[in-house]
């Protein structure tokens, strides 16, 4: 009896370990990703990290071994809340003015987060570590496949369904996107990005009546 009592309060002990060992991994990737924004890549390290979550920068290196390893699962962290946000917004797109509509809206909101600031100086670390480089881009799919289903959407029905090659134009829709990310750092105006969006949605309808023709 008296060891079953021992057996159930070490799975109670464990289980509330792991409880707080989560909390922690997440304490220090918020750290992480708050050090990019504000210093940048060259200024994060595992001492700037450790600064700015107010823990001893020893736990980098126990919860995730390096820096590196560290921005690897910020990252993954970023990926999966965009994938989450991006899914539920694009969910119900289904012609092209929609989906440059829910561009723009999730593009604002994540100028504004911080968001694009880590993402730009993500893909500059990324220069020195080939390691950081694929999981930045495995993050990314995620994102692509909720793009392809838009597209998807939008064709159906269409002549152009199944003759046009979905996994091309919806990397090339999310690479204008990512690029229009990376630009808005360098015009703090943004007069250019906004005419752009103007003019991508003005296509898009324009786009968007031709297919409904051929439908």
């Amino acid at each position: 009896m008296a060891s079953g009592h021992r057996t159930g309060t070490a799975h109670k002990t464990g289980a509330g370990q792991r409880t707080v060992g989560e909390a922690t991994k997440a304490r220090i990737v918020a750290a992480a990703l708050e050090c990019l924004r504000t210093n940048g890549i060259v200024g994060t390290s595992a001492r700037a990290i450790a600064r700015t979550g107010d823990f001893n920068q020893a736990l980098i290196f126990y919860h995730f071994g390096s820096v590196t390893e560290l921005l690897i699962a910020a990252g993954s962290s970023e990926s999966e809340r965009r994938a989450q946000r991006y899914a539920e917004r694009l969910a119900e797109v289904s012609t092209l003015p929609e989906l440059v509509t829910v561009a723009r809206e999730l593009h604002e909101e994540e100028l504004a987060g911080g968001s694009v600031a880590v993402l730009t100086q993500m893909l500059a670390a990324t220069a020195h570590s080939d390691e950081l480089r694929q999981a930045l881009l495995d993050g990314f799919q995620p994102w692509l496949r909720l793009v392809e289903g838009a597209v998807e959407r939008v064709l159906a029905g269409t002549a152009y369904a199944g003759a046009v090659p979905i996994t091309d134009v919806s990397f090339a829709i999310a690479s204008l996107f990512l690029g229009i990310e990376l630009m808005s750092g360098l015009d703090p105006a943004r007069a250019a990005e906004r005419r752009l969006f103007t003019t991508i949605e003005t296509f898009a309808g324009v786009a968007d009546l031709l297919l409904q023709v051929r439908r």
